[in-house]
């Protein structure tokens, strides 16, 4: 076998194994309940609110990575997210009352109610950071937008009556399309048909 079927096999692997989602079947599964009950929330907040394009969070591998990335200290980045407790997250989701929001600090109830958010991931914690409110439960970012929602981020209407990417099954807005994603699988096709010139010519 020649050293470029080599390379080419080695960086179609690396291709395959990179794209899996790690973790645990019933962990991934835990991850998706909690994702749905977060947004059986918004769109309760949206019909209540009128909020026309209250938008649909789905739970987002890439943004994991960037958690587990702040899980060795208690160091946590500012980014294009917003840091909440888990344990408040779990408790709130439990009840499912928005009432309890006024419980929790202002950045909590910002971000979980935010129309704007889109993906959200959640991380453990080896031992607890008590100077940034986090226990071992971890904590979940919560994003792209890492600041609280102003006026012009709600358009008034009926749920879903604002929606410029279609409405998702439970009647949310879904999020637009990733140009980082494609950007990656653009790259990703291209570097498979340079291997395989590289072999045959």
């Amino acid at each position: 076998m020649s050293k470029r079927l080599i390379l080419l096999l080695v960086f179609c692997v690396h291709l395959t194994t990179s794209a899996a989602i790690p973790g645990k079947r019933d962990t991934a599964e835990q991850k998706e309940e909690m994702t749905k009950r977060l947004n059986q929330m918004r769109v309760y907040h949206a019909k209540m609110g009128e909020i026309g394009n209250m938008h649909e969070v789905k739970y987002d591998y890439e943004l994991e990575k960037v958690a587990n990335s702040m899980t060795g200290n208690c160091e946590f980045k500012n980014g294009d997210y917003t840091l909440v407790n888990a344990t408040d997250l779990s408790s709130f989701l439990e009840k499912m009352d928005l009432d309890e929001l006024r419980k929790y600090s202002s950045s909590f109830a910002e971000a979980v109610v935010h129309p704007l958010q889109t993906k959200i991931a959640c991380v453990e914690l080896v031992a607890a950071c008590p100077a940034r409110g986090v226990d071992e439960r971890g904590f979940c970012l919560i994003g792209p937008h890492s600041s609280p929602p102003s006026e012009n981020d709600s358009k008034k209407g009926p749920i879903g009556s604002h929606c410029d990417h279609g409405l998702a099954d439970n009647g949310l807005c879904k999020a637009g399309p990733k140009s980082g994603s494609n950007s990656q699988l653009n790259f990703s096709i291209f570097a498979v048909i340079a291997a395989f010139v590289m072999i045959f010519y």
